[in-house]
């Protein structure tokens, strides 16, 4: 997948994470099955098409811009291909300092200063879907 695609999966899921409402809204716009298999496609663990990925999503932001909804996966400065460094204060000390996608399909980073706890990712539901540490601790 693409840089830019995993961006915007990260953005996609970062914010279906913190807003579960949001699966109402893109089910509104008409988008549901969209949402399905975009979420299925990332789940099957292996490196998912990236045109494929890319017209999901923006069959999604189209379902959200007719509910208002405008920018959903992009974000407004930064790099175009996501995180390029680490947020200032992450040293990649042994302790856990961020999480990261458990799938390794997006870009998404959450930090301490964002929860205290491993967040949820939108692609993996249930126990199994929380995002993983970073730096990776060993087991």
């Amino acid at each position: 997948m693409q840089a830019a695609d995993r961006d915007r999966v990260g953005l996609l899921c970062d914010q279906l994470s913190r807003w579960p409402s949001l699966t109402a809204t893109i089910r509104d716009g008409g988008a549901e099955t969209e949402l399905h298999d975009l979420l299925a496609l990332l789940s099957n663990q292996s490196d998912p098409d990236s045109q494929q990925v890319s017209e999901l999503i923006e069959a999604i932001e189209r379902a959200c811009a007719r509910q208002g909804l405008t920018g959903l996966t992009h974000r407004n400065g930064g790099s175009p291909g996501g995180i390029t460094a680490l947020p200032p204060g992450m040293t990649g000390a042994p302790e856990v300092v961020g999480w990261t996608c458990p799938l390794s399909q997006c870009n998404r980073v959450v930090t301490p200063e964002e929860t205290s706890h491993p967040p949820a990712c939108a692609a993996v539901p249930g126990p199994d879907g929380r995002m993983k540490p970073y730096p990776p601790t060993a087991r």
